[in-house]
């Protein structure tokens, strides 16, 4: 479209040249035009999430060479919970042919993180960790294997390890003690609201304030109701870290 009319008002300023020049610069405006809409096109779908959740899963799974029980139920669960029974059934089958599979990972998680936002891919890596905790335990192994997803679908350190405290602070490691003392979990809540101990009591104030807008909900809301609900756990865990440090603090 464009590259006809900048022809058109190239020919009436400028002659033959002017026309070529018009048609030049008319193509490089439709390129842009056809990018932009290219990438609205591209935004992740409840399908699209589904299946990727499942092939990494899959890899989660065959991480530490088990396969668990109690891995199952906790997919069951969420399926469960989130798309009622039927879909349930539908995403354990497809899971188990999926175990059977072999898949290109990072190539996954890199076209993952084209077509999708921050929050869609923080709340993926929510639920791979609520699979390795599903046993009591986190394998080094399993950590491993969500490092290396986290890292190739582009979520940056600081988000990473506000998400991990989330989760590693109610439960122990294979390799490692327990987080059972206030002090280690009361740190791990400045981990997850990605601010220093040191902080003032402005900071941890200003530093919930973001980290409520970055993972409200509502940021999940076009993946339909049932990964509103996931996500509203993530929340709730970070509420829970605030009053911890605003209770540890006496902060009003």
């Amino acid at each position: 479209m464009f590259k006809l009319i900048g022809g058109i008002i190239g020919l009436i300023n400028g002659g033959f040249w002017g026309a070529l020049i018009g048609v030049f610069v008319g193509h490089i405006i439709d390129s842009f035009s056809r990018i932009k809409v290219t990438a609205t096109h591209q935004r992740t779908t409840s399908h699209d999430f589904t299946r990727t959740l499942l092939i990494l899963t899959a890899e989660v799974m065959k991480a530490d060479d088990k396969l668990l029980k109690s891995e199952l139920y906790y997919i069951k669960n969420f399926f469960v919970q989130n798309f009622g029974s039927t879909r349930a059934n539908m995403a354990l089958m497809e899971l188990k042919e999926i175990l059977q599979e072999e898949h290109d990972v990072q190539e996954i998680c890199r076209q993952f993180k084209l077509r999708s936002s921050i929050h869609e891919r923080l709340l993926l890596i929510q639920f791979l960790f609520g699979l390795a905790a599903s046993d009591g335990e986190f394998s080094p192994e399993e950590i491993h294997k969500i490092d290396q997803i986290a890292s190739w679908c582009g979520i940056s350190d600081i988000d990473y390890q506000s998400l991990k405290s989330m989760y590693m602070g109610n439960y122990r490691s294979s390799s490692s003690s327990p987080y059972t003392t206030s002090y280690q979990n009361l740190d791990l809540d400045y981990k997850v609201l990605e601010i220093p101990n040191t902080a003032t009591d402005e900071e941890v104030k200003k530093a919930y304030r973001n980290m409520a807008k970055k993972h409200h909900p509502d940021k999940v809301n076009h993946l339909g109701e049932e990964m509103r609900k996931a996500a509203e756990e993530k929340f709730t865990r970070l509420n829970q870290a605030y009053e911890r440090i605003r209770k540890s603090r006496g902060m009003a």
